[in-house]
């Protein structure tokens, strides 16, 4: 089995674990939708860089984007935003998922300089050509 597959099988373990937890919620605030998918990213990029060795640094990046953002549509059938009439909410879900997912996208980033940084995740070595 190819690695993606078993980061896959892994955050379909979470993405179910979260659900369940969440399942007697029928609307999530966008403040605790942030504040679960940040969790989730922790969570996916550890999967992928305990897993996925043979993964470059750019396709590591697009699986954590494509798991995560798979993640939201399982998870987040209904995120409440303030000030937004509730019946308006289903029609502007993908907008405010588009805008989750490029604070997602720095936020990959950041948490693997930081995990980087402090010893969580091994140093990128440098490649050496013979």
């Amino acid at each position: 089995m190819k690695s993606q597959e078993l980061i896959a099988q892994e955050v379909k373990k979470l993405i179910e674990t979260v659900k369940t937890s969440l399942s007697d919620m029928k609307r999530i605030a966008l403040s605790e939708a942030w504040k679960i998918l940040q969790l989730a990213i922790s969570s996916v990029i550890q999967i992928i860089e305990a897993i996925g060795k043979d993964l470059s640094s750019p396709d590591k990046k697009k699986l954590a984007m494509d798991l995560l953002s798979e993640f939201y549509d399982k998870v987040f059938l209904v995120v409440d935003v303030p000030v937004v009439p509730n019946f308006l909410e289903p029609v502007i879900h993908k907008y405010v998922k588009a805008f989750l997912m490029l604070l997602v996208s720095s936020t990959i980033d950041s948490m693997v300089t930081v995990f980087r940084n402090t010893g969580v995740f091994e140093p990128k070595r440098p490649s050496v050509e013979v």
